[in-house]
């Protein structure tokens, strides 16, 4: 009998032992695999850290190689930590743990991270000039489907004839008519100021016109947008946004166009998107004027990503996704995760006027004095800067290691294309 209840205690204890650990190992777990690393750079981490309800008002530490960097209370279920001051291309190992008071209460798994290395900053050159004779001529918007394939729009002018395009064949350009027609069959051959390709048979330029890849489609717009279309952007052709100046906004969905209430009579003069996520700048000419970043949400409502300056303009957007956000204008400017506006770069004095990139390590920005400038991830360099006085960029298309800034030199429509 002592040995049978010997053996009830043991198997009760055993039993209460194991509903312990059930009661507790789903708390305990569940911050558990939920540090994730998001993105990087070269000399940046962002790190995801989802917690439930029940860590409230805990205190989250978060431990790089076994050094204590960020001590917080934790607010949120879902906290991005931006870690800085790392080194390029340098592997880093990340553990958070969250504290009730001096009691643990939970731990992640530790994750890696490898920071990026630096990109090159040397460039070989080929500068071309178009038009001019006729008229002043000039390039306006460009894009690059492959280093064979890259249409560059604007107004060129010969001695002889008009042009609104050319395009690169991968051996030379040829300058090329893209008309819009319209309903009584009548072709156009007016300036372009915007284009963007989706693939080689996908191509859309201002005006609604639409190249399949054989020939050239005019979609009629179904609303009011009295203004040059000054950037086109979309996931797709039946997901495209317009944006112009006087705070124009358009979507279309493959079927009709639907204007968009933005709230602003600011200059919209550059839209860029990715996974869903959608900014525009907006500002006027003067200094006075409104300066504006906007997001568009899934409802086509829109959002104020609150500028941070009244003396500086954003003029142009790019991002390699929302944490990170890159414009320029009066300067070149980031915005981190849900912090204010930033100067990033603030050493040139012109006016810059487009920014694209392929990478955190590999931005490009172009300004209205002929200048291309690099950022590599460390450091920012001038990759042209040919001495003329007389040019201009108004904006350029990255792709891999071909970079193509265009604009007009003089009276004559002018790009640049870099190669790494």
């Amino acid at each position: 009998m002592k040995y049978f209840f010997l053996f009830v205690f043991c198997l009760l204890s055993f039993v209460l032992l194991l509903t312990c650990q059930k009661l507790t190992e789903p708390l305990y777990n569940t911050a558990k695999r939920q540090l994730e690393v998001l993105d990087v750079s070269c000399t940046e981490v962002w790190l995801s850290l989802k917690t439930g309800k029940d860590f409230y008002n805990q205190t989250l530490k978060l431990y790089r190689d076994d050094s204590l960097i960020i001590e917080k209370t934790l607010t949120t279920t879902d906290s991005i930590l931006l870690i800085e001051n790392l080194q390029p291309a340098t592997q880093y190992a990340f553990k958070a743990k969250v504290y009730d008071g001096s009691k643990l209460s939970a731990k992640s798994a530790t994750v890696t991270a490898t920071t990026m290395d630096t990109t090159s900053h040397e460039f070989e050159w080929q500068t071309f000039e178009f038009g001019g004779q006729g008229g002043s001529s000039s390039f306006y918007d460009v894009a690059i489907i492959d280093e064979n394939d890259i249409w560059a729009v604007g107004e060129i002018y010969t001695a002889d004839d008009k042009y609104n395009a050319a395009h690169w064949n991968g051996e030379k350009w040829e300058l090329r008519k893209v008309p819009y027609i319209d309903e009584k069959g009548y072709a156009w051959i007016t300036p372009i100021y915007s284009v963007f390709a989706f693939s080689k048979k996908d191509i859309w330029f201002e005006g609604g016109i639409h190249w399949n890849g054989s020939k050239f489609i005019s979609i009629k717009k179904n609303i009011s947008f009295p203004s040059h279309v000054n950037k086109i952007w979309g996931s797709s052709s039946s997901d495209l946004y317009i944006v112009g100046n006087n705070g124009l906004i358009a979507h279309y969905d493959g079927q009709q166009w639907q204007r968009i209430e933005s709230g602003t009579t600011a200059h919209f003069k550059d839209i860029y998107g990715k996974n869903n996520f959608i900014v525009c700048s907006a500002t006027n000419y003067d200094y006075g004027g409104k300066k504006q970043v906007f997001q568009i949400l899934e409802n086509r409502a829109i959002k104020s990503l609150n500028w941070s300056f009244n003396d500086r303009k954003p003029y142009s957007i790019w991002f390699k996704n929302k944490y990170s956000i890159y414009a320029c204008g009066d300067g070149i400017f980031r915005k981190i995760s849900n912090q204010n506006w930033q100067i990033f770069n603030d050493d040139n004095t012109f006016f810059m006027r487009h920014i694209r990139g392929n990478d955190h390590n590999d931005i490009f920005v172009v300004d209205d004095f002929g200048q291309i400038f690099h950022f590599n991830g460390l450091t920012w360099k001038f990759v042209f800067n040919k001495d003329f006085p007389n040019a201009s960029f108004d904006a350029l298309s990255v792709k891999d290691n071909l970079i193509i800034a265009i604009g007009y030199l003089g009276r004559k429509a002018y790009l640049v294309l870099l190669r790494r």
